[in-house]
């Protein structure tokens, strides 16, 4: 049987999606990396949560006793912890991410999620509790009745409160010491790191900045704009360039997607697949179909994605076709990195 090099398309029983990641376009540097101290900060504290209609933690609960006696001391009404019985209550663990920048009286979303026995969250209300870092110091207080996301509507003992963190005391965001910035890539290569270090030399004459490895590109601020720290960064990261092309192929093999990077190569290699064989081999036998009887022919300039258009033209179901791009990798014929999901 002699086959047809032309590559025809057909339906497959399996959903089957690729995508294809095209040379890259011109990007600004704050679309790529970012400034070192600018992150993100997590608080966390515990809490107790009302009006849960007997939902809550059981009247066994040592923990929910003594928080509940020590809330009451609070108010100047003294119940000894053994004497407290309650189904209405829960303790809580609550939790939150601090953006960078925040200043006292923004708020933010919590998380609120049970600790204890308690059945469900749905309905109750999160007493005041304060909000800590790791630095055991209180930089916030949340409050407020507990919502359960429809998504996630089969787990009523995690809730959400949007809106529910005010903040109270500043958390410093360091992004510049000594007249240094660092920019951090996101995506660590060495390619884009030189990149951004050549887009900043343009831009800035005789700047000192130093390509520390493939992630940190260490900046000093020139004398000129001491005074104008923002300004500087901000016509730092406005910046474009062209970063270097993803050579990645990533696969999800529970919905069957898979992403190529930008002309991925394959090695010379033989593939056979019960009555399947696809070869890539030189260019120039390509053309001497006589001699490859029963063999789909793609040459070894061949990408990523020639593979994926002859194996589905052969029929292929995405199961095996993630497969054999894995036992190509394996084999050491995949000219780029391979990532399961």
């Amino acid at each position: 049987m002699r086959c047809n090099k032309k590559i025809l398309f057909i339906t497959l029983p399996a959903i089957f999606i690729c995508l294809h990641l095209f040379a890259a376009p011109e990007v600004r540097i704050k679309d790529i990396a970012y400034l070192r101290g600018v992150r993100e900060n997590q608080l966390s504290g515990i809490g107790l949560v009302t009006g849960l209609s007997g939902k809550g933690d059981s009247q066994s609960s040592e923990v929910l006793k003594n928080a509940l006696s020590h809330l009451l001391a609070h108010f100047g009404i003294e119940i000894p912890a053994a004497d407290i019985k309650s189904k209405n209550c829960a303790v809580v663990m609550v939790n939150m991410d601090v953006k960078p920048f925040i200043h006292p009286g923004d708020k933010g979303d919590v998380t609120v999620s049970s600790i204890g026995d308690a059945r469900s969250l749905e309905g109750g209300i999160l007493l005041q509790t304060n909000m800590q870092a790791a630095n055991n110091r209180v930089y916030a207080v949340a409050q407020g009745k507990i919502l359960i996301p429809v998504s996630e509507a089969s787990i009523k003992t995690v809730g959400i409160i949007p809106g529910g963190a005010v903040v109270e005391k500043d958390i410093t965001t360091t992004y510049e010491q000594d007249g240094i910035i660092n920019i951090i890539l996101r995506h660590p290569d060495f390619v884009t790191a030189a990149a951004v270090t050549e887009a900043i030399k343009k831009r800035f004459d005789q700047i000192q900045i130093f390509t520390i490895d493939a992630a940190r590109i260490e900046v000093h601020i020139p004398e000129l704009w001491k005074d104008t720290i923002v300004g500087f960064i901000a016509a730092l990261e406005s910046l474009t360039l062209v970063p270097d092309v993803s050579g990645k192929v990533v696969i999800n093999p529970n919905t069957g997607v898979i992403i190529i990077g930008e002309n991925i190569k394959i090695g010379k290699v033989a593939v056979s697949y019960r009555d399947v064989n696809v070869s890539v081999i030189p260019s120039y036998y390509s053309n001497n179909e006589d001699e490859l009887p029963d063999t789909f022919v793609i040459e070894d300039t061949a990408t990523v994605n020639d593979l994926i258009d002859v194996l589905r033209t052969a029929g292929l179901k995405t199961d095996i076709i993630i497969g054999i791009i894995q036992a190509i990798e394996r084999a050491g014929a995949l000219y780029g990195s391979l990532i399961i999901m």
